[in-house]
């Protein structure tokens, strides 16, 4: 399976921007994305937590919350700030696990592309 890049829709106090996002399902979070982004939508970035990358670095990234919709569902989510984030070309954001799964969407290893997947409640 390759890189899955999905349209993501992200909504903030501002407005709304239409994004190409790299879903990572070894990212546990919502959204990661640029200062650019989060400031063009009005994003208030009132929130800090710290992330372990793969090389056991720790970096602080700041977030606040938007609307994510994928496909014609909507949730709510922390959209994270990555200062010095690097995206392949005509990628605008990370798209993590737990966004999927609170709009009951999953990978489909054969295929690479995004399909929808029931909702438990426990």
């Amino acid at each position: 399976m390759g890189s899955t890049v999905v349209r993501v829709r992200l909504r903030g106090p501002r407005g709304e921007l239409e994004l190409n996002a790299l879903v990572d399902t070894g990212f546990f979070g919502d959204v990661i994305t640029t200062s650019r982004v989060a400031k063009a939508l009005g994003i208030e970035l009132r929130y800090e937590r710290v992330r372990r990358l793969p090389n056991g670095e720790t970096v602080r990234v700041r977030f606040g919350g938007a609307e994510i919709e994928i496909e014609g569902l909507t949730t709510f989510g922390d959209v994270e700030v990555w200062d010095n984030l690097t995206l392949p070309e005509g990628v605008d954001a990370l798209l993590g696990v737990t966004a999927l799964e609170k709009l009951g969407l999953r990978i489909d290893p054969r295929s690479g592309r995004l399909e929808r997947t029931e909702l438990y409640l426990l």
